[in-house]
């Protein structure tokens, strides 16, 4: 209602002017800009903007900075390299066209202003009058308009008006976006066409404006002869909520950056410069690095890996910009060089955006631009989509995946993950052993398939078959590294499975392959076999299970990670001190197995090794407790035997938590839900700490 009211107001006092009384400003009707932005509904409402905008001179005056712009980058173009300026002159004429600058500012000035009622009305209205007309024009031409008066003088009210023209039609951001246009941002963009990198340029440093400058140098002059009169009706105009709006958006228009126009435009230039093979003469030129880069992608597969095929593939991108294959495997590169995120045992994905994924999406996007049926750019959106949690647009692409390839590699797995997070875990499984019988298009395809499909049978309660299933996988594949580690902590989960055979599924896995993760398992299964032949009267492993023992203290020099394989195979206190004391530093080893059985909820093992333990080490934060002192642990997973056992050792409750508090705040603050194992805790500190 406000700006209905606003248009009426305007129109009614630009008829005061005597605005109807005269001649309307002639301009020539020039086509109306095409822009996507502007719905059906809209389109009457954008043509009156833009006859208005065309007839107040604002367009004519926009579209001329622009030829200014075009004028510095010939002018660079020219120095860095005469040739060059015939490749980009196609680029150029296209993009500073006048029908491309008209819809750029036109367009961009629409969405912010097309919401706002019956504003463009009032800027219609305003455009039709003759003396609106000539004050505008005579700002953006910095000229005053022909007349035999004389000069207006100068005053106080008329300096203060002034400045408030400057404000409202934020003309010191035009003048620092004008000189940008007409200088450093041509060179920055030119510049950049010779690097490696693919993003836009940074912008170039903004001129400061000095205001009183820009007053006494533009509008002073240019409105010498107009009236103190025409300059409050010009102003009612520029100051209502509308006008101060449009001002805002047209000296945005005039920033060279703005909008999609200038990203369009430095990508085409980007393409049209590309000299189409690297320099040097590099052996076997752009398809040997291309080729190396996806054995990068697939054979190796790491996000190390990935971030090194990156590398490669855009310096490719920068002399072939528009090689579909190119796009197709930066966008590959983007998905699996991300972060990977923490997944709890059978999640197959965590729904988190990160900015790989916003790279992704504009390399396969431009990949599918210029090979739109490419079935490996669809598949890599598709999965792009299903790490997003957008399954349904992910599924609609693995569909038209299978009507262009359908013995693509990926189809099986990847509909299977789809079906996984539906819950129909059957129906998944069968999916996963499809991708497995077949002969492994990619590398890792079987090792990922067997992983999930091990997830599935988890989730549909049928894990008892999955055994069955990997050792048959093993025997036709008994170099599948990966699945025989899987199986492996699968077993090693399972307290059922005898020692033995997870030792000979884990063993052939070479050393080099995942080491951590082999030694891990493989320590932990010799510490479980260390426990099935023990002496009757000392409870002491002999035979083949002290051999195990043997070998597990050999394998794991580390305290730490011995400590986890202890803590990992579930043995009691008894045989979980004689590994202490087999050790060569016991008390050493004492601090990571205390760490660990609060992890592993090892109560029985805290409770018999703590009070031998070093309470200065105990003290102190430890990584593999998310930076939490042990006390601080114990507090938060609400152990009460274990900060007992602490408690007796006299550990620091002062040292801070990684939560900045200390355990009593802690305690404090977990106190509100009346749990009466926070009171116990809280209990224990007073009774064996005076002052905490």
């Amino acid at each position: 209602m406000r700006s209905a009211w606003l248009c009426v107001g305007v129109i009614a006092i630009l008829s005061m002017s005597g605005c109807k009384k005269a001649e309307a400003p002639k301009t020539p009707n020039l086509p109306i800009p095409q822009c996507k932005e502007v719905p059906e509904a809209g389109a009457k409402n954008f043509a009156r903007l833009v006859h208005a905008m065309d007839r107040a001179g604002d367009l004519p005056t926009l579209t001329q900075a622009f030829a200014g712009y075009r004028k510095a980058l010939d002018a660079e173009i020219a120095k860095r390299d005469p040739a060059l300026a015939q490749k980009l002159k196609p680029v150029l004429d296209r993009h500073f066209s006048q029908d491309a600058l008209r819809a750029r500012a036109a367009c961009a000035l629409f969405a912010p202003l097309a919401a706002k009622s019956g504003g463009v009305a009032a800027l219609d209205a305003w455009s039709k009058s003759p003396e609106m007309h000539a004050v505008n024009v005579s700002i953006w031409t910095r000229a005053p308009a022909p007349s035999e008066e004389d000069n207006v003088p100068n005053s106080a009210r008329r300096s203060q008006r002034l400045r408030d023209v400057v404000t409202a039609m934020a003309l010191e951001q035009v003048q620092a976006n004008r000189k940008a246009g007409e200088g450093p941002e041509p060179k920055a963009l030119i510049a950049a066409l010779d690097s490696a990198a693919l993003s836009l340029p940074a912008p170039a440093p903004r001129e400061r404006i000095d205001r009183n400058a820009l007053i006494e140098q533009w509008l002073q002059p240019a409105l010498i002869k107009t009236s103190d009169d025409d300059i409050e009706t010009f102003m009612n105009f520029a100051e209502s909520p509308f006008g101060a709006d449009y001002y805002v958006a047209l000296a945005s228009a005039y920033d060279f950056r703005y909008g999609d126009w200038y990203s369009q435009l430095y990508q085409d230039l980007r393409e049209a410069a590309a000299p189409g093979e690297l320099p040097g003469g590099a052996p076997g030129g752009k398809d040997a690095v291309i080729a190396q880069a996806r054995g990068l992608l697939r054979n190796v597969a790491t996000p190390a890996a990935a971030a090194q095929a990156s590398a490669m593939l855009q310096e490719v991108e920068r002399i072939d910009p528009r090689n579909a294959q190119v796009h197709l495997l930066l966008g590959e590169a983007a998905i699996k060089s991300a972060p990977p995120m923490p997944l709890r045992q059978d999640q197959l994905r965590a729904v988190i955006d990160v900015p790989n994924y916003y790279a992704a999406e504009q390399e396969l996007t431009k990949a599918l631009e210029l090979a739109p049926n490419e079935p490996d750019a669809l598949m890599w959106l598709s999965r792009l989509r299903y790490l997003q949690g957008r399954d349904a647009e992910a599924n609609q692409l693995l569909q038209q995946v299978q009507s262009i390839d359908a013995d693509h590699p990926y189809l099986d797995l990847y509909t299977a993950d789809l079906i996984f997070e539906t819950g129909d875990y059957t129906k998944a499984m069968r999916f996963y052993q499809a991708a497995i019988d077949k002969a492994e298009g990619v590398p890792f395809l079987h090792e990922t398939a067997m992983a999930h499909l091990m997830s599935a049978m988890r989730r549909g309660n049928r894990s008892d078959d999955f055994p069955r299933i990997a050792d048959a996988f093993l025997a036709k594949h008994p170099d599948a590294w990966n699945v025989r580690l899987d199986f492996a902590d699968y077993l090693m989960a399972t307290p059922k499975a005898k020692a033995d055979r997870i030792v000979a599924v884990v063993d052939p896995v070479p050393d080099t392959w995942l080491p951590q993760r082999k030694y891990a398992v493989l320590s932990a299964a010799l510490v479980r076999k260390s426990t099935e032949l023990l002496d009757r009267k000392t409870g002491a492993p002999v035979g083949a299970s002290l051999a195990a023992m043997k070998r597990a203290i050999s394998l794991n020099p580390d305290p730490r990670t011995l400590s986890e394989a202890v803590c990992r195979a579930g043995l009691d206190a008894k045989l979980a001190q004689l590994y202490v004391d087999a050790t060569p530093n016991p008390k050493a080893t004492i601090t990571p197995l205390t760490v660990c059985a609060l992890r592993w909820q090892r109560i029985d093992i805290l409770r018999a090794i703590t009070p031998y333990g070093d309470g200065v080490a105990l003290s102190a934060p430890q990584p593999d407790l998310l930076g939490d002192t042990p006390l601080c642990y114990a507090a938060a997973t609400k152990n009460v035997k274990a900060f007992v056992s602490l408690a007796k050792l006299q550990v620091s409750p002062v040292q801070r938590c990684s939560d900045g508090n200390t355990v009593v705040e802690r305690l404090s603050r977990m106190a509100y839900g009346g749990d009466p194992a926070i009171a116990q805790m809280q209990s224990v500190l007073s009774r064996f700490y005076r002052k905490s």
